[in-house]
């Protein structure tokens, strides 16, 4: 039987995974407490989240909320970028701190507003400029044809994936990266047991750094 706590932070779970509109999934397992701290930290100031969470439960959580996709990118001791808002920024917090600070993280994948995407189009996503920078670009586009400018402008209601659609349709350039192409489904890993992440971050980081045995499930 599910412990109370299992169950208490697969409902918590649940409502993470449901708002977010991004979920970089990662194997965290070459970060020390001190590199693990830094990320957090570097993602929380652009606006995102690092949670880290047993495999088991974003399994049962992904599919109690009719996303079970979600579970194809849980591999490993698995630490998740989440961000509910703009999707590039966290993305590019996330890959300008491994890369400035060769940080042993790997990148499995990620969710992005309901599509499943492989660990190269998670470097192409923190290539792109950000949403207000997006469309501060599209309003600076004067020159184009004003149905032309309205009918982008208007795709912003429609997710934040159309409007860079857009963007590059119209010739923007997203750091000269190609775009690559949707990731094909992983074969789903055994699931191991990352530490849950606890209340404290400090707290959480030394467990982590302990080696402490994860809460039980059923």
């Amino acid at each position: 039987m599910p412990t109370d706590k299992a169950i208490a932070e697969v409902e918590e779970l649940k409502s993470v995974l449901n708002e977010a509109k991004l979920i970089i999934s990662t194997d965290y397992r070459g970060l020390n407490v001190t590199e693990l701290s830094g990320l957090r930290r570097a993602i929380r100031e652009a606006g995102g989240s690092y949670r880290v969470a047993k495999n088991s439960l974003v399994k049962i959580a992904s599919e109690e909320i009719d996303r079970p996709e979600i579970s194809e990118i849980v591999v490993g001791p698995t630490g998740f970028v989440l961000s509910i808002d703009d999707p590039v920024g966290p993305t590019r917090a996330l890959m300008a701190h491994i890369t400035e600070n060769r940080l042993d993280v790997v990148v499995n994948g990620a969710y992005l507003e309901g599509q499943l995407v492989d660990a190269d189009r998670v470097k192409y996503l923190s290539t792109l400029p950000g949403r207000e920078e997006l469309v501060a670009k599209l309003l600076g586009q004067m020159n184009a044809p004003v149905a032309n400018l309205v009918g982008v402008l208007s795709a912003t209601l429609r997710g934040f994936m159309t409007v860079i659609q857009a963007h590059i349709d119209q010739g923007g350039n997203a750091g000269g990266a190609e775009e690559p192409p949707v990731a094909e489904a992983e074969p789903e890993a055994a699931d191991e047991e990352p530490v849950a992440e606890a209340e404290a971050e400090a707290t959480e980081d030394e467990a982590e750094a302990a080696g402490e045995e994860p809460v039980a499930e059923a």
